[in-house]
């Protein structure tokens, strides 16, 4: 400990900082925010001992103007806690103190206090005062002058206060340094959005306070599935939210260094202290599947005592190999293309040290690795990874999100939102921002389900075949639920019924139509005025009429103030004759009404571009975004190949010519990672590695092992004739080298080329049956 010394004749403090804090002040960097977190601290510290009874426990931030200069510049910092009496506030502000609460709370109020306010400023004064106290005390350090007269003495001013009720500390820092003051007067809005991420957990659950020059601090709140969502595979059931609340042993931790011991020691083992205290150790909180994924915006909160130390950490979700020398962490999540991930949570673990930063916890401890086992187990997360290197299927609860939800196709099965189509991950990441900014209509999770499930109905598609337009006319009554013409209807009573008015008539389509949730939202154009709020109605079986009766594929609809209502009828014959993209003409639609309400000249076709661009880029047809998805696609091919391929591994081998087989043994290189080759072409894992074409040439040689059900569902042995085999086995061939010509090289192509390969995916993938879900 610190001397202590307060001067009661001439009222003074010293505050010589600690030797053992001298080495490391120089070395440790902290940004500005991370100055402000630290001040932050030691209020929430105080808040989470003893609230505030009379009021919401507060803590106030106001940071320098643009345009201020950094020598008149300020940071205020105050809270409304309990205050500090003057023993405690020579204490607090001795740098390098630590009182019996260090490693149970996060302030280290001392060390974080020296360091953030010498970071930011030369000079910081403290006023604090106590409930039933009659006046302020106040010190204020002025680093330049004691580090001139090489005196550490301040004087104690005390300040009457007009209400003996008031409490609460404030922190002044002011002759801010040039760069730290640069920053904090240009970036109040990211500084608000990261203590609203670091500080989510306590802003909205322990209802604590912190607001930024005046303006509310909101939490970041997670955008998971609700917890009553879950998926099945193979017969078992993945929820999308796991609860974790897993008790340990209580252990004595030291307040000095900090370290956990056996309760039968009277002195730490490792720094010899007697000031041990019995604690209770936990690692509880959630994991959970986004509802939208992302390249980077996903991972596991790490926290102790409220504070995010990990933000969206990624480490849990890579296996090193204990059993093999010098081997290397490898990320097993995400590995589906498109590249992003989901899997989300927040782990509370208040007995894991953390470092003087805190922003990272210390990995080489007993308690850290044991967080990790607790939540991902001490396998691989990839079942056949596991299985190779003797592991059981991993149960951890990672594990657990990882064997349901690592797949990205869009349906129920995995939780996506799709149009029918494809997946929907921008609209869902513009929802998500929508939930953020506290949308109602966003808040749980019904749009995102609702998409999934639209996804999975069954969709009019005009088979190539079709050879007369009168083909599959009752099919597609059938599906489209429309009533036969000649079914008997029964006669009203009232020959002349009441003529439906037009709100009548758009109730009845809003009724009995569902949302489109991939097409509705926000559409704006720059120089079209205020945006408007479209909602687009898709009708089956019901046929929608404009203001003059006339059957229309589209009907577009002022509301009152900016809304608008689209109905687009999925039984008009432009969609079921024709083939036309039903989304695409509720766009035209939309355009045509956003030109005619402006009185705009401009070419319709220009406004549907822009349109297109703004409000449908999940469906570019371009060369990246369809070889994105047709990787994907042959991907989910190769693995629902592998188990027909494991069974004779060599033999199907020998099918793949020379150049196609060197091409596999290439890639497994790139990307096979310590995989041995050899025991790639035993168990058939090759199959993993090789191009479309040898996957075309497999087919063709064997079509009796992967027809039928087994990898696609066309039918082929039921045939007796040769000739309907070919045609079978023919058209499969088709679709899977269009597939690969866009997987495999993308280079320019004319649209309708690109069309033509969007196409066959999409048929691929309504002929290929589910892959097996222990595939790597």
């Amino acid at each position: 400990m610190v001397d202590e010394e307060v001067s009661i004749g001439g009222e003074s403090i010293d505050v010589t900082p600690h030797p053992r804090l001298l080495a490391v002040l120089g070395d440790i960097e902290f940004a500005p925010w991370q100055c402000l977190a630290e001040l932050i601290d030691n209020a929430f510290d105080d808040f989470l001992s003893d609230p505030p009874e009379d009021d919401t426990p507060t803590v106030t931030i106001s940071l320098p103007s643009r345009n201020s200069d950094h020598r008149d510049a300020q940071v205020w910092i105050s809270d409304n806690g309990r205050g500090m009496s003057l023993d405690h506030l020579n204490m607090a502000l001795s740098a390098g103190w630590s009182s019996n609460a260090r490693y149970g709370k996060l302030g280290l109020f001392g060390m974080g206090f020296n360091i953030a306010t010498a970071r930011l400023g030369n000079t910081t004064q403290v006023r604090t005062t106590r409930a039933g106290d009659s006046e302020w005390v106040s010190v204020t350090l002025d680093l330049r002058k004691m580090a001139t007269q090489d005196n550490f003495v301040v004087p104690v001013i005390r300040e009457p206060k007009d209400d003996p009720a008031e409490h609460g500390t404030q922190v002044i820092v002011s002759d801010l340094k040039q760069e730290q003051h640069d920053l904090l007067s240009r970036q109040q809005t990211k500084i608000r959005d990261l203590l609203g991420d670091v500080y989510s957990y306590l802003l909205r659950e322990r209802d604590f306070s912190l607001r930024v020059d005046g303006k509310a601090v909101q939490p970041l709140l997670p955008c998971v599935w609700n917890k009553d969502r879950f998926v099945v595979q193979r017969g078992v059931k993945y929820p999308a939210y796991i609860e974790i609340d897993k008790e340990l042993p209580s252990l004595k931790a030291c307040h000095d260094c900090g370290r956990w011991q056996d309760l039968t020691v009277r002195e730490c083992e490792e720094c010899g202290s007697p000031e041990l205290e019995e604690r209770e150790r936990r690692i509880r909180g959630w994991l959970g599947i986004q509802r939208y994924s992302h390249k980077s915006d996903f991972g596991i909160d790490f926290l102790r005592n409220g504070r995010k130390i990990l933000v969206r950490d990624v480490r849990i979700f890579a296996w090193e190999d204990p059993n093999e020398l010098g081997a290397r962490p490898e990320s097993e999540y995400p590995i589906e293309v498109p590249n992003e991930g989901r899997i989300v949570g927040e782990i509370h673990i208040d007995h894991v040290r953390v470092n003087y930063q805190k922003n990272a916890f210390e990995y080489n401890t007993i308690e850290w690795k044991q967080v990790v086992r607790t939540l991902r187990g001490d396998g691989p997360l990839r079942p056949n990874i596991a299985r190779d290197a003797g592991y059981p299927p991993n149960e951890s609860p990672i594990g657990r999100l990882f064997t349901g939800y690592r797949r990205l196709d869009p349906g129920l099965k995995y939780l996506v939102p799709g149009d029918g189509d494809h997946a929907i991950h921008e609209k869902a990441r513009e929802w998500a921002k929508l939930f953020r900014k506290g949308d109602p209509e966003y808040q749980d999770d019904h749009i995102w389900y609702e998409q999934a499930k639209q996804h999975d109905e069954p969709k009019v598609i005009v088979p190539p075949e079709s050879t007369g337009p009168g083909d599959g006319d009752d099919d597609a009554r059938s599906r489209l639920d429309i009533p036969d013409p000649t079914d008997s209807q029964p006669q009203p009573e009232d020959p002349t019924p009441p003529r439906e008015t037009e709100d009548q008539k758009q109730e009845r389509y809003r009724q009995q139509g569902e949302v489109l949730h991939d097409i509705s939202g926000e559409y704006s154009l720059p120089g079209f005025g205020n945006a408007l709020k479209v909602t687009v109605y898709g009708l089956n079986g019901t046929e929608v009429s404009d203001t003059n009766g006339q059957r229309v594929p589209v009907y577009v609809q002022q509301q009152r103030g900016t809304d608008v209502h689209v109905f687009v009828d999925f039984g008009h014959s432009l969609f079921t004759d024709f083939g036309a993209d039903p989304r695409e003409y509720a766009v035209l639609g939309v355009a045509e009404h956003i030109r005619d309400r402006r009185g705009s000249t401009q070419a319709l076709s220009s406004i549907i571009a822009d349109l297109m661009d703004r409000c449908l880029p999940d469906q570019k047809v371009t060369p990246t975004a369809l070889g994105g998805a047709a990787h994907a696609l042959l991907d989910r091919v190769r693995s629902t190949m592998r188990p027909v391929i494991s069974g004779n591994s060599e033999g199907f081998w020998g099918y793949v010519m020379e150049p196609e087989q060197a091409a596999a043994e290439q890639r497994f290189a790139q990307e096979g990672m310590d995989a041995d080759w050899q025991d790639a072409r035993e168990s058939g894992a090759w199959i993993l590695y090789a191009s479309s074409a040898a996957l075309s040439r497999l087919i063709q040689q064997r079509p009796g092992e992967f027809l039928d059900g087994r990898v696609f569902r066309a039918p082929y042995q039921t045939f007796t004739d040769s000739h309907a085999r070919a045609l079978t086995v023919n058209r499969l061939i088709g679709y899977l080298n269009d597939a690969g010509q866009l997987a495999e090289h993308q280079t320019r192509r004319r649209p309708d080329e690109l069309n033509r390969g969007r196409l066959s995916c999409r048929l691929l993938e309504a002929e290929l049956v589910d892959a097996p879900e222990d595939s790597s």
